[in-house]
């Protein structure tokens, strides 16, 4: 089965880079000791971060010309946030907008700077923007193996609105392995609303 893409994961026990397919989940408390971390300056992209986007989005998603909802972002025409930390790009959040909502795109981490609260600080920033220009809520879709990313939207508080099962074609009809091995078929779509009035629904075109 073919692998879905090169990224590198950190593990949490060795700090040893993982490669996608081979990374496991494992259950912990919250034991880890706080460790001091520079702070985290998040800003909208300029024109020279876009080859360190693109470098960081093909570190995360492979070769492949990558695209979430029709949208094509490695050719850099896809606005985006991006984190810095200690002057390194530690990560990036692509995103585009509609009527009523900002749809995350993409959002990758340096491995280096995984487990530093960097998307974290990339999802809030965009629900910022999104209330401070009146979306009414933020969007973004995932792949039924991506167990990371269903947990760190749900604990952000997004909702599961809907599933797409089989969205994902392989290629001559095998299944791309995902993370930890799992067949990615399926595509997730989470919703988050940011204004008091936004209903938890499917966001308009």
């Amino acid at each position: 089965m073919p692998s879905s893409k090169p990224s590198v994961l950190r593990c949490s026990r060795c700090g040893k880079f993982v490669d996608w397919e081979d990374a496991r989940l494992q259950i912990v408390c919250g034991c880890r000791p706080h460790v001091q971390l520079p702070p985290v300056d998040v800003r909208e992209a300029v024109d020279g971060d876009r080859a360190g986007i693109a470098r960081l989005f093909l570190r995360d998603f492979g070769p492949a010309r990558v695209a979430a909802l029709g949208v094509e972002f490695q050719d850099g025409s896809v606005p985006a946030f991006v984190a810095d930390m200690e002057g390194d790009l530690a990560g990036a959040l692509a995103y585009r907008r509609s009527a009523d909502t900002l749809q995350i795109v993409a959002l990758a981490t340096d491995p280096e700077w995984q487990r530093s609260g960097v998307g974290a600080r990339l999802v809030d920033h965009a629900e910022q923007v999104a209330r401070d220009t009146g979306a009414a809520r933020v969007a973004v879709t995932t792949t039924n193996d991506n167990l990371p990313a269903l947990y760190f939207y749900q604990r952000r508080g997004y909702r599961l609105i809907e599933v797409l099962t089989d969205a994902i074609r392989g290629v001559n009809g095998v299944a791309i392995a995902g993370f930890a091995g799992i067949p990615i078929r399926d595509e997730f779509h989470l919703v988050k609303a940011v204004d008091a009035v936004a209903a938890v629904a499917p966001p308009s075109d």
